[in-house]
């Protein structure tokens, strides 16, 4: 019988900090395998540097390497 194939998640949880000359704030949770729970965490202050970190996971998605 094959394994099931593993499921991947990213949640993104953002805010603004008032009073910040960058007030975005994101925290970025991801694993490439749901069953390993959260294997990275990340917390970045720019919207480019969540839309990269977006575009990462769903490349990874897209060709995973073979571990």
């Amino acid at each position: 019988m094959a394994d099931a194939p593993a499921i991947a998640l990213l949640t993104i949880r953002a805010w603004c900090e008032e009073g910040s000359e960058s007030p975005l704030r994101a925290e970025i949770r991801l694993t490439g395998d749901v069953a390993s729970g959260f294997q990275t965490r990340l917390t970045v202050a720019h919207a480019e540097s969540v839309v990269n970190a977006v575009r990462v996971f769903l490349e990874d998605v897209l060709s995973p390497s073979d571990e």
